[in-house]
């Protein structure tokens, strides 16, 4: 019970992982929850697909753990919940801008470096935060420029090595989810948690989300399909007042709590903050939601009859591994990870030359091991394919099927200049030709804002305090915001952060009441 009698009633806007792991924490401190939830399931962002015939993720598939000391709590979920995990070999298999292969040792000698740069930037971001919060770095300098700078720097006598270490440093977008001169190197100290160790979840997320959603399906109220179109937060007075907020759906039905906290989107928030919240917010955290931006991230998975690539094909399906720790058969026979820079050769389907990257899914351990390339799109590259796939006008759920004839014409054709150059590829042979395909759609997703998540580009003044505000929220309206743009500083756009951020605010309203 409060103060007045009463046990604290605290209502839920979304059910992803920081609004399950906020209704966890509440429900452990004795509060009253019901979450409500727009969409016909459970977990957001964390979802999968089974169109290709076996099971993949549509949101995040990593782990991006940090070198604190502390026990990473999404790591400790999936041990915990015997997920299989994946460390890839760390080999990585180049091709430049021609399509030719970068012999294996520059590849070595250059990707060596180029993550040396990016600590160096890391550390340079931090030391000007901790100097004078940033500003001696310029709002519009990048990372991209940092790296220039460097290579131009260490590589004097080698122009040929400095374009492709530049070249190279565009990868970085498929961790922000836009190209790599819009990262802000003012707040590059906030993405250190990419400089960690990275764990690939072999088979899905579905076993870490269903331990996260335990406390709230057994314990709380969850109503699904209940799209909140008004939130009325009035000011309170103090925290006994028998003023309520409501909450007001699109089916027309209300509901009254407490507190309420957003756990929704940043760019469900962006999109629909001044149409919802009455009255508007406070100036501050408007500004906060609007100056972070959001990043597009997307995948396509292409499945073949069998890996091609690799020189063993069918590794004896009888190699299965139980462990949580999982190294297929062929992940040191084939490099994991293959990027092609910038390249010139597909000037009909990419003539802006967006590099393209991808994941060897036959490396994981049976029976996780596929047969699939999996590609990561981001920025204008991955808004040009969802669209080109989807239509750039009709409204797509996030896991749609692209088994159309021209849907399966356009990723053919778009993809088929990277496949092709694979080790062991002959067009006249069946198993090199794609039997599916499997293409995200974030950007149609109007629950998510219709992007992926939050990033720190470029111009941004003080993203810092931007994030400090919505952590802060409205408590003296009983309205609070947690996701994983409202994380721990360099836990932002991560599902740890988002885990991270409801049990953040949900620590800070059991401790205005007394709990």
């Amino acid at each position: 019970m409060d103060r007045s009698g009463k046990m604290p009633h605290v209502g839920i806007v979304g059910a992803g992982a920081s609004g399950l792991r906020c209704a966890d924490v509440l429900l452990s401190r004795g509060f009253k929850v019901t979450i409500l939830e727009a969409r016909n399931r459970i977990g957001g962002r964390i979802c999968q697909s089974n169109e290709l015939g076996y099971t993949v993720d549509i949101g995040p598939n990593w782990i991006h753990t940090w070198d604190s000391g502390d026990v990473h709590p999404i790591l400790k979920l999936a041990i915990e919940t015997n997920t299989p995990l994946h460390h890839w070999n760390g080999k990585q298999l180049i091709y430049d801008s021609s399509g030719h292969p970068v012999p294996t040792d520059k590849t070595d000698r250059l990707s060596t470096l180029l993550w040396e740069i990016i600590e160096k930037a890391f550390e340079s971001s931090s030391a000007a935060r901790d100097a004078d919060g940033g500003k001696s770095i310029p709002a519009q300098e990048s990372l991209w420029d940092f790296v220039s700078k460097e290579a131009a720097k260490q590589l004097p006598a080698d122009e040929e090595s400095q374009r492709i270490l530049v070249q190279m440093c565009e990868m970085w977008g498929a961790y922000v989810g836009e190209p790599v001169w819009k990262q802000s190197l003012r707040f590059a100290w906030m993405e250190e948690c990419c400089g960690g160790e990275e764990v690939f979840i072999a088979s899905s997320y579905a076993a870490i989300l269903k331990r996260i959603s335990k406390p709230a399906r057994e314990k709380a109220e969850i109503v699904l399909n209940a799209k909140v179109v008004t939130v009325i937060a009035p000011e309170r007075s103090a925290r006994n007042s028998e003023e309520v907020v409501v909450l007001k759906t699109e089916d027309g039905r209300d509901y009254a709590f407490d507190e309420v906290v957003m756990a929704t989107p940043l760019g469900w928030l962006q999109k629909n903050m001044h149409t919802t919240f009455q009255p508007a917010l406070p100036p501050r955290l408007s500004a906060a939601i609007n100056n972070l931006k959001l990043s597009q991230l997307e995948k396509v998975f292409v499945t073949f009859p069998s890996a091609f690539w690799l020189d063993d094909p069918d590794p004896d399906p009888a190699s299965t591994s139980t462990s949580t720790s999982d190294s297929g058969p062929n992940s040191d026979t084939f490099p994991a990870y293959t990027n092609w820079l910038t390249p010139a050769y597909a000037p009909d389907t990419n003539p802006c030359g967006w590099p393209q990257e991808l994941w060897n899914l036959a490396a994981l351990s049976p029976p996780n091991s596929h047969p699939t390339l999996l590609f990561y799109l981001y920025g204008d590259c991955s808004r040009h394919v969802v669209d080109s796939v989807y239509g750039t006008t009709t409204s797509s759920p996030s896991t749609s099927p692209t088994s159309s004839p021209t849907a399966t014409a356009f990723l053919r054709a778009f993809f088929s200049p990277y496949y092709s150059r694979l080790p062991h590829y002959d067009a006249s042979l069946p198993e090199c030709q794609p039997t599916a395909f499997l293409a995200s759609a974030w950007l149609k997703d109007d629950l998510a804002g219709n992007a992926s998540y939050c990033n720190f580009q470029v111009g941004v003044e003080a993203a810092d305090q931007d994030i400090l505000a919505l952590r802060a929220g409205c408590g003296g309206r009983g309205l609070w915001f947690c996701g994983e743009h409202a994380a721990p500083f360099e836990e932002c756009g991560t599902v740890a952060g988002a885990y991270l951020s409801g049990q953040g605010v949900a620590e800070r309203i059991a401790a205005a009441y007394g709990r």
